[in-house]
């Protein structure tokens, strides 16, 4: 049975986490969100993190889609023309014009991704992730976002979802 239980419960957490670093944020914004939730705390590095790591996937000018299976997703991020004040954008269900890499998984792997349990080039490899396009432009992004891989735990935390946050630890 797969990890998530449909599109929408796949945009609602993976889309939602690759929006958070789509500008430069607050910590009032990060109180905002989770501060409500027992578990919320702040580190010192963590905005810091958030930030930087838009800043990197900005600077890649690049364009990348992701289409999921298990739940039937698309998610596209883009960041070759943002707008001012905007490291990149995030579309739900959309596909971009010519993407520099195309990524092809299922959203169980996609979860296992974010979580830091995949090796790209093992997925590559074994199939469970398919790449269209400049894989050397996939394997650039891979040292930019690995910075998002203990975020996306705590942020699993953050918005009550302990069967995924369970499912990492498998």
């Amino acid at each position: 049975m797969p990890i998530f239980r449909d599109d929408v419960h796949f945009y609602q957490v993976i889309g939602e986490f690759m929006n958070i670093a789509t500008r430069e944020r607050t910590w009032e914004e990060l109180r905002a969100w989770w501060g409500h939730h027992p578990a919320y705390y702040e580190q010192g590095n963590e905005l810091e993190q958030i930030n930087r790591i838009g800043e990197q996937i900005r600077r890649s000018r690049a364009a990348f889609v992701f289409y999921l299976t298990d739940p039937e997703a698309v998610i596209s991020i883009d960041a070759r023309r943002p707008t001012p004040g905007e490291h990149y954008k995030v579309l739900f269900g959309r596909e971009l014009d010519q993407p520099d890499v195309a990524i092809v998984t299922t959203g169980d792997v996609a979860h296992q991704f974010w979580g830091g349990n995949i090796s790209v080039p093992l997925a590559l490899i074994t199939g469970k992730m398919r790449v269209k396009g400049s894989k050397a432009k996939a394997l650039q992004l891979l040292p930019r976002i690995v910075p998002a891989f203990p975020l996306y735990r705590r942020y699993l935390e953050l918005i009550d979802e302990p069967a995924l946050l369970r499912a990492l630890q498998t």
